[in-house]
């Protein structure tokens, strides 16, 4: 008995705190859909838009650049690191049609792409499957040339997976003189 009238209040207080809070124009979620998320059964629409690396399938890429800051007096090449965490608790395979796995991109501040790092390696059409355990990683190295950066100027270095569009990384960067 107490248990069903804990329940009413609570469903209650919910309603009412949704019926009195009309001056946000923004989309309340409706009582149903908060029950089914607080009981587990309902992924909340919050996780999707927030601004935490994309997933895709449970796969989190990160991108990390050295050295930072860059110099281009001193670095005529930066580091990209880019790691690819599985965070669930499955196996994840990815195929790839060619020997690439990365692709790394040099963009300046109006969009255009100023280096391109597979221009400067070399691939096969040798179609290929990699399996990422749960829990684990894969990490790729690549060299990125410095040479179209100008000193002062923003560049975002973007790192992806050419056969995943989803899943992509950047990191903004103004190289100094």
């Amino acid at each position: 008995m107490k248990l069903r009238v804990a329940l009413a209040c609570s469903l209650l207080f919910a309603f009412s705190v949704y019926a009195n809070d009309d001056a946000d124009s923004t989309p309340k979620p409706t009582l149903l859909g908060e029950t089914l998320q607080f009981l587990h059964l309902k992924h909340s629409p919050k996780a999707a838009s927030s601004p935490a690396p994309a997933l895709h399938h449970g796969l989190q890429i990160q991108l990390d650049i050295a050295p930072s800051p860059i110099s281009l007096s001193n670095d005529r090449e930066i580091q990209a690191t880019v790691t690819l965490y599985n965070r669930t608790k499955k196996y994840v395979d990815l195929n790839f049609p060619t020997t690439q796995r990365i692709e790394i991109l040099v963009i300046d501040s109006s969009g255009k792409v100023v280096n391109t790092w597979s221009e400067d390696q070399s691939f096969t059409d040798d179609p290929a499957s990699i399996t990422v355990n749960p829990q684990e990683r894969l990490q790729y190295n690549a060299t990125v040339a410095t040479r179209e950066m100008n000193p002062g100027q923003p560049y975002i270095i973007q790192a992806s997976f050419p056969s995943y569009p989803d899943l992509k990384a950047e990191q903004s960067v103004i190289p100094a003189k």
